[in-house]
């Protein structure tokens, strides 16, 4: 046989305004502890945000493009280079290369177009992969194309260092944690994307 128990009144003094002052303090107390409480999730959620944003900083690729007719040991080489400057991996899901806006599918064909003298040796020349060139590590720098100098090749040469100028990049590339940029190589705010497609505009092959 189960029993009805009602939970048992509060008890009262007795007289009616400490009763009143008693339940006023008890109802007061509540709404202070809910402020609290509530104040309390919106500073977690605000360390939880700036969290994440401070491990995508630590995360953050920043890749610029830079050319030169110098290498390291002084001799003369002609550069085209691509380098993470940021802090994070920068996966590359898409590059393309032009000169004086008309795209670069093959480096030999772009060295003829552009400066290979007809009766003189060719432009030797060393490029990067594919694979280089699909992701790039924080403080990495990748050689899209190097053209060593000599004296066999001067006027080409020559030519191809007036001609560096003109090449320009376009390329897509990621973090991590998938925020996409696009960025010509060359200015300090790449532009925000919402993802890179797949390579349909591949690097230039040898």
């Amino acid at each position: 046989m189960l029993l009805d128990v009602e939970p048992p009144e509060p008890r009262k003094t007795g007289h009616h305004k400490i009763d009143l002052i008693i339940a006023g303090s008890a109802l007061f107390l509540s709404l202070i502890s809910l402020a609290i409480a509530v104040l309390h999730g919106h500073t977690m959620e605000k360390m939880a945000n700036a969290n994440a944003q401070l491990v995508q900083a630590n995360s953050w690729p920043f890749l610029q493009v830079t050319t030169s007719n110098e290498g390291d040991n002084g001799k003369r080489v002609i550069l085209l280079t691509v380098k993470n400057a940021g802090v994070g991996p920068a996966k590359i899901y898409s590059s393309e290369l032009r000169y004086k806006g008309a795209s670069i599918h093959q480096w030999g064909k772009f060295l003829d177009d552009c400066c290979n003298v007809p009766g003189t040796a060719k432009l030797p020349y060393s490029s990067s992969n594919d694979a280089d060139f699909g992701v790039v590590r924080a403080g990495e720098a990748v050689n899209v194309l190097s053209v060593p100098g000599s004296d066999e090749t001067r006027l080409a040469w020559s030519k191809l260092d007036l001609a560096r100028e003109d090449v320009s990049f376009k390329i897509c590339y990621c973090s991590v944690f998938d925020d996409c940029w696009t960025t010509n190589g060359k200015t300090l705010s790449p532009t925000p994307v919402k993802t890179c497609s797949a390579k349909d505009e591949a690097a230039p092959q040898a």
